[in-house]
């Protein structure tokens, strides 16, 4: 379905991302979180927290990934679906964007002084890795023997050694302009109306 910016399935499309964006900086704080306790060295013997931190990072990837997709959908002012060929190619575009624009910040210095070294943003997104953003999050997603162990597909474990930096990329760019923290007056529709029964 076609709409315009500034319409009604617009501010609910706005509504939607938000929430889906705030889902997704939950579940990287609760990753952050989980990851200090284990670091500490408190830990409990047992598999909880293991458990935890890789269901806290799956859900960032699935929220990331879903959150890009409505920001897609916006851009195109069509709900109708996109083909994930389009999508894949998007996500890699959008990543070696955010690559340049940070080394256009720290060229020309107006790079935050928290920010990483220039060689940090000098590489270019790995060809695969809308593809692999996909297929990891399918894989986290759905109940399938090969999240386990693998076999033809990306892990998770392989997928943060390979592309953590690119979707933190992604995250940190969205955070600056959907965190919810940023949206106080936003009407969330049934998200508010589900709250006020529990």
């Amino acid at each position: 379905m076609r709409f315009q910016i500034g319409d009604e399935t617009d501010r609910h499309l706005v509504s939607v991302i938000v929430h889906e964006f705030s889902r997704c900086e939950l579940a990287f704080d609760q990753f952050i979180k989980l990851r200090g306790i284990k670091h500490k060295g408190d830990l409990v013997f047992d598999n909880k927290i293991d458990l935890m931190t890789y269901n806290a990072y799956s859900l960032f990837i699935q929220h990331l990934y879903e959150y890009f997709n409505g920001c897609v959908t916006r851009s195109r002012e069509n709900t109708g679906n996109i083909s994930f060929e389009v999508i894949d190619s998007l996500m890699n575009r959008e990543v070696n964007k955010i690559l340049k624009n940070w080394r256009d910040a720290i060229d020309n210095n107006y790079a935050p002084k928290w920010a990483n070294d220039r060689s940090y943003y000098e590489d270019v997104c790995p060809e695969n890795f809308g593809r692999d953003f996909r297929n990891i999050r399918n894989n986290v997603a759905h109940v399938d023997f090969r999240r386990i162990n693998g076999g033809s597909r990306l892990t998770l474990t392989q997928f943060y050694k390979d592309y953590h930096k690119y979707a933190i990329l992604l995250f940190y760019n969205g955070r600056d302009y959907w965190s919810i923290s940023d949206y106080g007056d936003l009407d969330f529709g049934d998200i508010t109306s589900f709250n006020k029964l529990t």
